[in-house]
């Protein structure tokens, strides 16, 4: 009866695991909680096919970026046509979905579940003789109607590597007076999280609709700027938030 019990509950980790979360995160992270778990499989050479599964948590992602590179719009306000790495595209939907699973071909795409998330990352292996860092880049994307000008704002940046700890990304996906180029967030905001900042995707969803003398805002994205020196697999948790 014990070893039966232990099987259902074994189960149920899993199941929570893997699927939409649908309890808060306590202030102090438990890493056994309701999640939802990301898998990014470093490949060496490029996959065929999209794997756009929706049910699918694994992502393909090169185990070498250091020749990838992504083309940006232009004129921005970077001065740069190309970034560095893969673009893995961030949007949010009503439920977790893996929308294009490789990105071994330069760019994939993956939507968030409703909510809001603390995320945290963890390189669980790397490649002999090589590092195994993964540094990624959270970029809000849009166009200025008025200047005719593309803006490129990096929310934030995470270095990890392999060691027995998770690393704290939640910043990649917050946005905070520091970090908006616009002046739009004061900080003082319903929906601003005290060390944090706004949620990337409510921060966006203001600028959309927020027009002033200087600025009109439109076709706003997110994005990950993704570099990988030799990590074959990297695990990204989504933690939600009430």
């Amino acid at each position: 009866m014990k070893k039966v019990l232990l099987m259902v509950a074994m189960a149920l980790v899993m199941v929570l695991s893997g699927a939409l979360a649908v309890s808060a995160a306590p202030k102090g992270i438990d890493f056994n909680g309701a999640h939802f778990n990301l898998n990014l499989i470093g490949k060496a050479k490029t996959m065929p096919g999209d794997y756009n599964n929706p049910d699918r948590h694994t992502m393909f992602v090169p185990t070498d970026t250091s020749d990838f590179s992504f083309n940006l719009n232009t004129p921005n306000n970077l001065d740069q046509e190309t970034m560095a790495g893969v673009k893995i595209n961030m949007t949010q939907g009503s439920e977790f979905a893996v929308l294009d699973g490789n990105a071994t071909d330069g760019e994939g795409s993956f939507q968030l579940g409703p909510g809001k998330y603390r995320v945290y990352i963890a390189v669980k292996a790397k490649m002999p003789k090589t590092p195994g860092n993964v540094q990624i880049d959270g970029w809000v994307e849009a166009y200025d109607n008025l200047g005719q000008l593309w803006y490129y704002i990096n929310v934030g940046t995470v270095t990890v590597s392999k060691n027995k700890t998770w690393t704290d990304a939640s910043t990649l996906f917050y946005v905070n007076t520091t970090e908006d180029t616009f002046d739009f967030l004061t900080g003082s905001e319903a929906n601003y999280e005290p060390g944090l900042g706004m949620w990337v995707f409510d921060y966006m969803a203001g600028l959309d609709a927020w027009v002033t003398d200087d600025y009109n805002l439109s076709d706003l994205a997110y994005f990950w700027q993704f570099q990988n020196d030799g990590a074959k697999l990297i695990q990204v948790r989504f933690y939600p938030v009430n």
